[in-house]
């Protein structure tokens, strides 16, 4: 294989003298290196001389010649050294288990260098079965050549192997036949891996990410593992009895109910983020909250459109409790299987799991990610594989600002907050604000540069004042910005507003909070939807620091535009206390679904065109009308030039004492919960712990 590579570069060299390259010649050098897994050999002599041959006959010159070879060996004999470190790694392994089974820490350990030496998972097993025959015969599990994964990779392997003087008439026209070979075969066959690969992130059924410690559940998962879909159908049903607010279940509670009854069905992925439980930060339960809003709505349609393959008296329908869904719906006769996949709000780990939904062929898009940091790190690789990304979180300028043509976003940009938090302002009769945000993070940089740009401009003509300590999530000290702030406002007489922009992860929502309840209400502040959550309302214990907070959210369930999502929700999750975040990851996952039915042969690229398509819309959305612009942003207006969406609104804290909490967010336009039509109990306050 590496001789053929060779002799292609060589090719490659000729025709750059004559001003044609083909730039898709990189992917097939990629491929080949991952093809490229356990050849120890080296060239032989007869393959020495004819390289040189080809060299004198190109008229390479030998510096050229040493150029070329060491381009393409260089990764080869790189991933040949990580085959060989793995291989060491889990011999030595094995032999300190003495034939015992290993443990969960030593599998993690292994995990964690696959990552490293960037291996897939075949190879690992080739690699583990290899060194386990050593100590007692195995025969190597090798998928026939007959198997629809085989036949991909066959397909695959014939565009690699076209003669280059064919290239440029060929590769377009193999690439697309490809495609439909690939969609078509798992459209027609579920593709046989079990057991079902653990620790990597990524579950459809197979593993917990969240954390969720029901026996029931964690039962489910293991018979899901061995593909027994029947007995995980049951044990999952019980751990959604057992806890009807845990969308992970129900995720993975529809996706057996497909796999057992063997319904048709397209595959989706949604990437949330999901804090480990060993890491020491108080953002942890917010982050954990964040993914089960997102997974929520995500789940909720999966189950409309599931349950809309079930005949009044399938026995199958036996497995949800409430089947009362208004107009429940399949895919064109099809349903819909979601694939989870868990970030850590880890960029590196972010960029690790993107890659491998990339190469999973039946994944037809990609719901996430919520934070901009995350989205940022992924969305090129999510683009290199035509793989669309609808996020419902991530609203920084720097994902339109230079478009990707496979990105776009249910949630609010920058560009659309930033004129109506400058309103907010002039209304209040402030034209010097302070900000705080988080220097480094697309999101909270963008939102900031944003604002700034727009309102020190007219109509607004404001100014933005600089302080020392700005910085929210970076050593920021609340008591010296304050102090800075008080210092400020004794030589300015003009009344001064606070802008507080902090990101999503570490601490800076917290650092937020604090700077909050210093001010305590001297100055209006205005805060980013990120402090909507319930770590912002479990941290009150006095409501008088927050009189004149108020926060930027795309939506609020007590203003929705759509009645009937919400009693689904209540439905579903007997609950209406549903977050932006749930409404926007329903839209998300809605106008997926909706590209998906539009198209009788649905692939990444035909999707991907019919949602960048000005036809495009959705008139029934959670959050109000979707319908995408060239970059990617949700259009404001409709053809007619009117209103389209609901525009970004203001909520702020009231009391309103429940078993939980003792405060809640309502529209700023309900002076209180009574106004709202909140149900709050009349119990005194209770107690600080």
């Amino acid at each position: 294989m590496a001789l053929m590579d060779v002799f292609t570069h060589f090719s490659i060299v000729r025709r750059e003298r004559r001003g044609i390259r083909p730039e898709e010649i990189k992917k097939w050098n990629d491929e080949d290196i991952k093809d490229y897994c356990f050849k120890e050999e080296d060239f032989s002599a007869a393959d020495r001389a004819v390289l040189d041959a080809t060299i004198d006959q190109l008229n390479l010159s030998p510096d050229e010649a040493r150029t070329i070879e060491t381009e393409v060996l260089n990764p080869l004999l790189l991933r040949r050294d990580n085959i060989k470190k793995y291989r060491n790694a889990f011999r030595k392994i094995i032999a300190a288990a003495n034939h015992t089974p290993l443990k969960n820490k030593d599998k993690e350990s292994l995990k964690k260098l696959q990552i490293i030496y960037g291996l897939r998972d075949e190879d690992i097993q080739v690699i583990e079965e290899e060194v386990q025959n050593e100590v007692y015969p195995i025969t190597p599990t090798i998928p026939p050549i007959t198997s629809p994964s085989a036949k991909i990779a066959q397909i695959l392997h014939s565009i690699k192997t076209l003669k280059p003087q064919n290239f440029k008439l060929n590769l377009p026209v193999s690439i697309g036949i490809a495609s439909i070979a690939v969609v078509s075969l798992f459209a027609i066959y579920r593709p046989d891996n079990c057991p079902k690969q653990k620790g990597d992130f990524i579950s459809e059924g197979e593993e917990v990410l969240n954390y969720s410690q029901l026996f029931n559940k964690e039962k489910g998962t293991e018979y899901f593992a061995q593909c027994d879909y029947q007995k995980a159908l049951l044990r999952f049903k019980d751990a959604w009895q057992q806890d009807r607010l845990d969308p992970e279940t129900l995720i993975y509670l529809n996706n057996a109910l497909l796999e057992a009854n063997k319904m048709p069905y397209y595959t989706i992925a949604v990437a949330v983020s999901i804090p480990r439980k060993n890491q020491n930060s108080s953002n942890d339960d917010d982050g954990d909250s964040r993914a089960k809003e997102m997974l929520r709505g995500v789940a909720q349609l999966q189950t409309k459109i599931n349950l809309g393959l079930l005949n009044d008296n399938d026995p199958f329908l036996k497995y949800f409790p409430d089947q009362d869904f208004i107009n429940k719906k399949a895919i064109n006769g099809k349903g819909l299987k979601v694939v989870i996949t868990n970030d850590e709000n880890d960029e590196l780990l972010a960029q690790k799991t993107a890659s491998s939904l990339s190469h999973r062929p039946e994944i037809l898009g990609v719901v996430g990610h919520y934070t901009s940091e995350m989205t940022v790190a992924t969305v090129d690789i999510y683009k290199e594989n035509d793989l669309v990304l609808i996020s419902p979180g991530s609203t920084t300028s720097e994902l339109t600002k230079y478009p990707r043509k496979n990105f776009l976003r249910t949630v609010f940009s920058v560009e659309q907050q930033s004129p109506v938090i400058a309103k907010f302002l002039q209304e209040k009769s402030i034209k010097k604000v302070v900000g705080f945000y988080s220097e480094g993070s697309p999101f909270s940089e963008s939102l900031f540069n944003s604002f700034k740009t727009i309102f020190t401009v007219p109509p607004f003509s404001g100014t933005v004042v600089k302080l020392y300590e700005f910085d929210l999530g970076n050593n920021f000290k609340a008591e010296e910005a304050i102090q800075e702030l008080r210092q400020t406002e004794a030589k300015i007489t003009e009344t001064i507003g606070l802008v507080l922009f902090p990101k999503a992860i570490g601490n800076a929502q917290g650092d937020a909070i604090r700077l909050i309840k210093l001010n305590n209400s001297q100055n209006w502040v205005i805060g980013s939807w990120g402090l909507r959550s319930p770590r912002t309302l479990k941290q009150i214990d006095n409501l008088q620091p927050f009189q004149k907070f108020v926060i930027t959210v795309p939506w609020d369930s007590l203003t929705s535009p759509n009645q009937d999502f919400l009693k689904d929700a209540k439905i579903l999750w007997t609950t209406t206390s549903v977050n932006a975040i749930t409404a926007l990851s329903y839209d998300a996952t809605l106008a997926l679904t909706k590209a998906l039915e539009k198209e009788n042969n649905p692939t990444r690229i035909n999707i991907l065109e019919q949602l960048k398509s000005p036809d495009f819309l959705v008139t029934k959305g959670a959050t109000g009308t979707i319908q995408f612009d060239e970059n990617g942003d949700r259009k404001k207006l409709d053809g007619k030039g009117d209103p389209q969406n609901p525009p970004v609104e203001f909520v702020h804290i009231v009391e309103c004492r429940t078993d939980k909490l003792d405060f809640a967010f309502v529209p700023i336009k309900y002076p209180t919960a009574k106004d709202a039509g909140l149900s709050c109990l009349n119990s005194p306050k209770k107690p600080s712990p």
